[in-house]
């Protein structure tokens, strides 16, 4: 779709307001759309030479219909939004600054069952390590959008000493960088203003992040195969 489909797309929807066919005039559009008479003029012998609108002028009123052509374009636009809108509902936008750990991740991120389990569901063996990250903003509050039930779940397991907790893995961009996963604990020492991130490499060398550094996370909140 070029600039002039998505401008004639835009156009209908804006003059049929979800209908096929109206019947109106142009000083009611004109005062609908916010366009002079003048340009609504313009506009609806541009849309009928194009074969995108049938036009019948009856008086000082019109009536109006949508071609197949004009149709087309709609659904055209409608889809392409339509993909936007989706892919947005599904991405949740975090920003934050890099801060030093408690160590904790460290060792349970060590322990071969996480390591396992993180690699099947997103695809990687993680670094011996989490990146942690305090949210600020907004952000913290929109922390409460990574519901366990959207996130992909490591069970928790017992061994012969203790029992270890689950945790809810999201996919999630780090500045770009794609490989890596929010990680949420079932139980945590670390504040809700505080998220930790496991990925494939040691992403404070990999993106050249320090103490402070500002990060933007665009984390995938559906899961994969829903």
């Amino acid at each position: 779709m070029n600039y002039e489909d998505a401008r004639f797309g835009m156009l209908l929807i804006l003059i049929f307001d979800g209908k096929k066919r109206i019947r109106t005039t142009q000083k009611a559009l004109s005062e609908k759309i916010g366009l002079s008479q003048q340009s609504i003029s313009r506009i609806l012998r541009e849309l009928e030479a194009q074969g995108i609108i049938y036009r019948i002028v009856e008086g000082k009123g019109e009536y109006l219909e949508i071609t197949e052509k004009g149709l087309k374009l709609v659904e055209t636009l409608w889809s392409k939004a339509e993909s936007i809108v989706k892919e947005e509902k599904d991405v949740l936008i975090l920003e934050g600054e890099i801060v030093e750990g408690l160590g904790e991740g460290r060792f349970y991120i060590k322990l071969p069952y996480y390591s396992k389990k993180i690699q099947e569901l997103v695809g990687f063996v993680p670094y011996p390590g989490t990146l942690n990250v305090r949210l600020n903003g907004e952000s913290v509050l929109k922390r409460a959008f990574l519901n366990p039930e959207k996130g992909l779940r490591i069970e928790g397991f017992r061994n012969e000493e203790r029992y270890y907790g689950g945790a809810t893995l999201f996919p999630v961009k780090v500045n770009g960088y794609e490989r890596a996963a929010i990680i949420i604990p079932d139980r945590t020492s670390h504040e809700k203003d505080i998220i930790e991130i496991v990925a494939p490499d040691y992403l404070r060398g990999e993106l050249g992040l320090k103490n402070g550094s500002k990060v933007v996370l665009e984390v995938k909140t559906k899961s994969v195969g829903q």
